[in-house]
């Protein structure tokens, strides 16, 4: 197979989480592929400020079009189709292109008017797409909502976002029982993903005289905020900051979390694959009923779900996990390790790889 990847996200040495979905969908796809062609139009890495996006743009927009424009594939395989929009309306007025579209995150419910845009540019090429990519029947349902032209589109193929390594699963031992909890949060530290929803909790459950901590990783636009709000509550000695982690880096993270906390606001958050990352650690996950979370937690199952940004129904669901006997607290991880199975790595993979390629025979 002749398979060219077009995406403008890729982890890079300083950003090595951006993107990972693509590069394990990627090296997975040139393992599989090894007698055929892998190719790959990416940028690596976020740039900072103005001149420099500018430029990167400029390379990977002229880049894709040039393979585009002068070369041939099977299939052109397209992560985001928001900012990779432009060079593939401008060589679809020259010829017929073999796209599959990976469709997550914003690209359906954008925020800024210039992906509002860029969602315009792309619609039209949605419907001649050989096969559409989403995350979770949460997000195919919004998919279809979005892009009235997709109400008769019947290939649209769930497959969530290259699923979980098999470094992250652990089956979580019986451990002595504690009077204080470990809260985790793995996130961008960005507009919408709650991590305020999670300060404010914290605090509340200090009021009520429950032993917690937060650890808290990520970075972002509001990384400076976070420390700042930190500091102005009164929650240094509670909530732990430590920025940006590698990948690699991750599973032992998961694992020294009693609780993660996916407080997210959006309604983009297609799937969420940190909550199903945590569950592989056996870590059980209270999530907002929003988004993809919604798709996947089970209250009293493998964890609890809350009302959006609402830090006294997730202080409730911390609280009640706190008080249930350690064999509740097993059954929970026991049912978020299950859930999380249904997620592996080489099963996602493989379903979706063999799927290209009947699109092919």
């Amino acid at each position: 197979m002749r398979l060219l990847v077009i995406s403008n996200m890729y982890p890079s040495e300083t950003d090595k989480v951006y993107g990972t979905f693509v590069r394990n969908f990627v090296e997975d796809a040139r393992r599989r592929n090894a007698d055929g062609i892998t190719e790959l139009v990416t940028i690596r890495g976020k740039r900072k400020g103005a001149a420099a996006k500018a430029a990167a743009y400029v390379s990977f927009y002229s880049n894709a079009l040039y393979k585009l424009l002068f070369k041939r594939y099977d299939i052109v395989y397209v992560h985001t189709i928001t900012f990779t929009s432009i060079p593939l309306r401008v060589a679809s007025w020259f010829r017929r292109l073999p796209l599959v579209f990976n469709v997550h995150g914003d690209d359906v419910l954008p925020e800024t008017s210039m992906k509002k845009g860029l969602k315009r540019i792309a619609a039209p090429m949605l419907p001649k797409a050989m096969m559409i990519v989403s995350p979770s029947v949460y997000y195919r349902n919004v998919l279809r909502e979005e892009f009235p032209s997709l109400a008769d589109y019947t290939n649209i193929f769930v497959s969530p976002s290259g699923g979980i390594g098999p470094k992250f699963y652990y089956d979580r031992p019986k451990k002595p029982a504690s009077q204080s909890i470990t809260l985790g949060f793995v996130s961008r530290i960005d507009q919408g993903k709650g991590w305020k929803t999670l300060l404010d909790a914290v605090a509340l459950l200090r009021q009520r005289g429950i032993s917690c901590r937060a650890v808290i990783a990520g970075k972002g636009a509001q990384s400076d905020q976070l420390k700042n709000a930190i500091k102005e509550m009164n929650l240094g000695n509670y909530v732990e900051y430590i920025g940006p982690q590698s990948h690699e880096a991750l599973p032992a993270l998961y694992r020294s979390f009693d609780l993660f906390i996916f407080p997210t606001e959006r309604r983009a958050e297609s799937l969420g694959l940190v909550g199903i990352e945590a569950m592989a650690a056996g870590t059980p996950v209270i999530a907002s009923r929003i988004g993809g979370p919604s798709g996947y937690i089970v209250d009293d199952v493998n964890g609890y779900l809350f009302d959006t940004g609402n830090a006294n129904a997730l202080a409730d669901r911390i609280e009640k996990f706190h008080k249930l006997d350690e064999g509740m607290k097993l059954r929970l991880s026991a049912g978020a390790l299950d859930t999380a199975g249904e997620y592996r790595t080489a099963d996602v993979q493989k379903r979706l790889y063999d799927k290209l390629l009947s699109l092919i025979d």
